[in-house]
């Protein structure tokens, strides 16, 4: 295995930090109706590329951008300019955006201190409840929530450095010191996780390098375009909502499981009516917020962005996120047919009893007829 070694130091001359968390806070965002907020009107977030790109590689429903101010979020940096991106499928993003400047190994620290902060998620947090209030016509609720998913990313996007590096360059001189921020780690680290946190480098030009691990990504592009941070902003997305149905997913068996513990009465004609209503509505709700998840971005049209995003598709699990959730649909379908079934049968058979006892019933009123007539 090659080792990987930086030659010197090298300086950041224009470079940023973006911080995303990304939370669900229901269903569906109705874009439509959202014309001000704050007091301002949205923009659309169309997917800007730099590359020869088909126009239908774009958003289905173009998310939307707000402005939320600037905020310190510590004393050793620059202000933060705040954004909030809304996803009509139910996810909203507050992104924190501060510049970065100095030597490449102090990003070490960078990382260390800003990625995963408490202190930042809870002002992310008390953005979002800002939104919620202001967008709450706009929110359809998911009426099986139980709490506020989340998921929060970090990129390094560098656009200068001292001086021009090819990605080659940048990746045999300087590894090392990108892998530790990927990974957000001041103590070093084992060779083989080092190489583990760059393993799959890529490029469009080759002045440009994006590496993608599952706490954060570090891209370097003079270009300074957004396509990028995009895809894999929507990738963070992906997984929010994929963890999201699969954990609601799995209470909505347990709670099943449970009622199917209960017996019922035996005269009850639809004994598990209220089984059979709640699965039909879940596998409703979460096979229509699926559809519009993995439908919301097309990439086939473009091979390189399709790359970024399998590469983030790999690190976060996606694959593994989304054939659980099937799976877990699939379960809840079986279950719900077979109780269908069970409930079908079930009338069957009180409708033959009730048929026997009019039979039975008919038969003695016929014996008493004579009797009574006496």
């Amino acid at each position: 295995m090659r080792q990987i070694q930086a030659d010197k130091s090298l300086r950041i001359e224009h470079g940023s930090l973006l911080l995303y968390y990304c939370f669900d806070v229901g269903d569906e965002i109705l874009l439509d109706k959202i014309e001000r907020i704050f007091g301002e009107a949205p923009t659309t977030s169309h997917l800007v590329v730099e590359r020869l790109t088909p126009a239908y590689v774009q958003y289905r429903r173009p998310p939307l951008l707000i402005e939320l101010g600037q905020f310190a979020l510590s004393p050793h940096y620059a202000p933060a300019v705040c954004r909030a991106k809304l996803y009509d499928f139910g996810v909203i993003s507050i992104i924190f955006k501060l510049p970065l400047q100095g030597e490449l190994k102090d990003l070490v620290g960078v990382a260390a201190e800003l990625v995963g902060n408490p202190k930042i998620y809870q002002l992310a947090r008390e953005q979002l409840q800002r939104l919620q209030g202001a967008l709450a016509p706009g929110i359809v609720q998911a009426s099986h929530a139980v709490e506020t998913e989340w998921e929060d990313y970090a990129i390094f996007s560098i656009k200068q450095f001292e001086r021009p590096l090819s990605a080659q360059e940048l990746l045999s001189g300087y590894g090392a010191e990108i892998a530790k921020v990927l990974r957000c780690e001041i103590e070093p680290l084992s060779t083989s996780e080092l190489s583990e946190a760059i393993r799959q480098p890529l490029s469009y030009y080759e002045d440009e390098l994006a590496l993608i691990d599952w706490n954060a990504a570090f891209l370097y592009d003079p270009r300074q375009s957004y396509d990028v941070p995009d895809v894999l902003e929507y990738a963070v997305a992906m997984l929010l909502e994929l963890r999201t149905y699969d954990a609601l997913l799995d209470r909505v068996l347990d709670r099943a499981y449970d009622d199917l513990e209960k017996k019922p009465s035996i005269l009850t004609l639809r004994p598990f009516a209220a089984v059979i209503d709640y699965l039909s509505e879940v596998k409703l709700d979460v096979s229509e917020v699926m559809e519009k998840v993995t439908n919301s971005l097309k990439l086939m049209g473009d091979p390189y962005l399709a790359r970024v995003y399998n590469a983030a598709a790999t690190r976060f699990g996606l694959n593994a996120w989304e054939a659980s959730v099937r799976q877990k649909l699939a379960t809840v379908e079986s279950l719900y047919e077979l109780l269908y079934e069970r409930t079908q049968a079930r009338q069957l058979l009180v409708l033959e009893f009730l048929i026997v006892v009019l039979f039975v019933l008919d038969i003695v009123l016929l014996i008493l007829e004579p009797l009574i007539k006496r």
